[in-house]
């Protein structure tokens, strides 16, 4: 798949609607206001999403994933350097939960506001281009970028990359949204984009 420019600002206008949803979302669990930038939508490969993780020096990451299938099948991933992700839960349940090794409750945190984004994102991109999603349970990772996007082999595969900042109360922390596409699925998605734009006309 590659996308041209009018492609990628119909994305990313789809895509910052489901991000505002998961921002509302993300606030009432943290008990204050939780500011989503606009994602940076980008086809990049593997292995610059591998570089950019690294250049924050992420060696591991911490990761959510959960599949959607339907007219386009894809599994979504949320990523973020290991240390960010225990600050994001931190920021969720309170500043007296310690920074430690991810714990079963903080690994249940982290699949919740991977849910809500995830699912936040996805519902957007489904009201907006008419496709029907079924999702599973959003399972939590950790790795190397590498393993968790099965990038064994086609570390220059190009994937659907946004790039999300999360503030809550001045702190920064960013994060990455990847959808993984088959071929099949990556042309049924620039069919219903084509559709969307055209319906914009």
């Amino acid at each position: 798949m590659k996308l041209n420019a009018l492609e990628l600002d119909a994305l990313t206008e789809i895509f910052n609607h489901g991000v505002g949803q998961a921002a509302l979302a993300l606030s009432e669990l943290a008990g204050e206001e939780v500011l989503l930038s606009v994602p940076k939508v980008e086809e990049l490969s593997k292995r610059e999403i591998s570089d950019k993780l690294g250049a924050q020096g992420a060696n591991r990451i911490c990761a959510v994933r959960q599949g959607f299938s339907g007219p386009v099948n894809t599994e979504a991933l949320l990523m973020f350097p290991v240390d960010q992700s225990l600050r994001l839960v931190q920021l969720m349940v309170g500043d007296d939960f310690p920074l430690a090794q991810l714990s079963e409750m903080e690994q249940e945190s982290l699949a919740e506001i991977g849910n809500i984004l995830l699912n936040s994102v996805v519902s957007s991109v489904a009201d907006m281009l008419h496709i029907a999603f079924e999702g599973s349970l959003p399972q939590v990772e950790l790795g190397q970028v590498a393993d968790v996007l099965h990038a064994g082999s086609g570390l220059d595969d190009l994937i659907l990359s946004l790039q999300i900042n999360f503030e809550i109360a001045s702190r920064k922390i960013q994060g990455y949204l990847v959808f993984l596409l088959d071929v099949a699925s990556s042309d049924e998605l620039e069919k219903k984009l084509a559709a969307f734009i055209e319906s914009l006309s």
